[in-house]
């Protein structure tokens, strides 16, 4: 059936429309890794704080585990706990022996308290002794032997610690050769007396239960141990501009900075400023 002119014209395709050309244009943009984007400077500050407090970390550490000198002395610490401590709250035990090691019976003590009566104990056979319901802190301690020589120490107790009831000191004493009681002064009822307690006191040189230094010990290892990991942490944050490492490092070396209160804040301000950047990561 032939098809009408008219529709003819209007459905026939005469030809293809003309091919256009694509064109490709480059806009600019580009990716950029974060490991490529310069670190933002109040990052860059807060890892200086870091390292900063690690370094005071480290100081402290060393602080604790030197316990005759330093900021902060075992004694000094001992005596710290010892402040507002329950009274009758510490109990001493010990031993008494001669310059061979060998233990003394039949030794009188007698620990001089500062608001109430003294209290006494006597050495057993094998020297050793136990004397309750004392304070915490310093004690002058008096030991007299059978034949009325005495030897007077000054002597630190520890406090409770944490949820024990009781602080425990343990403490062994060498009793003076002859000779050193020779040159002593001597008492009015017979015998020598040998006090050093007016140099410890001045010199603090007290004795004290070294157990209780092994737990500051602890302590300064602590601090030293957290200060290394905060300066690792910071180094390789800042190295792989990485915010989230910085601040995971002025976490660790604000706990690591103990007693160094001022470089605590510096910690502080620290981690302050990593968190300010986390809209802009």
């Amino acid at each position: 059936m032939p098809i009408p002119p008219s529709v003819a014209e209007e459905q026939v395709l005469q030809g293809l429309p003309p091919e256009s050309t694509a064109v490709f244009e480059s806009s600019g943009a580009s990716i950029v890794l974060p490991s490529q984007r310069p670190l933002h400077p109040r990052a860059m500050f807060a890892a200086l704080l870091a390292i900063l407090a690690a370094t005071a970390g480290l100081y402290v550490g060393m602080d604790y585990l030197d316990g005759d000198s330093g900021m902060y002395t075992h004694r000094q610490l001992i005596f710290t706990q010892s402040v507002g401590a329950p009274n009758e709250s510490s109990i001493l035990t010990g031993v008494i022996v001669d310059g061979d090691g060998a233990p003394l019976s039949n030794y009188t003590l007698e620990g001089h308290l500062a608001y109430r009566r003294n209290v006494y104990a006597n050495t057993s056979d094998n020297g050793s002794f136990r004397m309750e319901g004392i304070d915490p802190g310093q004690m002058t301690l008096d030991i007299a032997s059978p034949e009325g020589d005495r030897f007077t120490n000054l002597i630190l107790l520890n406090a409770p610690a944490a949820f024990e009831p009781t602080g425990f000191t343990h403490l062994v004493f060498k009793w003076p050769s002859e000779a050193e009681f020779d040159n002593a002064e001597e008492l009015s009822l017979g015998g020598n007396w040998i006090d050093l307690s007016e140099s410890q006191r001045e010199n603090s040189t007290q004795p004290y239960d070294q157990t209780a230094a092994a737990m500051y010990d602890m302590f300064g290892t602590g601090f030293i141990g957290l200060g290394v990991i905060t300066m690792i942490v910071a180094a390789i944050g800042v190295k792989n501009k990485n915010t989230g490492l910085i601040r995971t490092a002025t976490v660790t070396g604000f706990f690591s900075m103990g007693h160094f209160y001022l470089s605590c804040g510096f910690g502080l301000i620290a981690f302050l400023l990593t968190l300010s950047l986390i809209k802009q990561e």
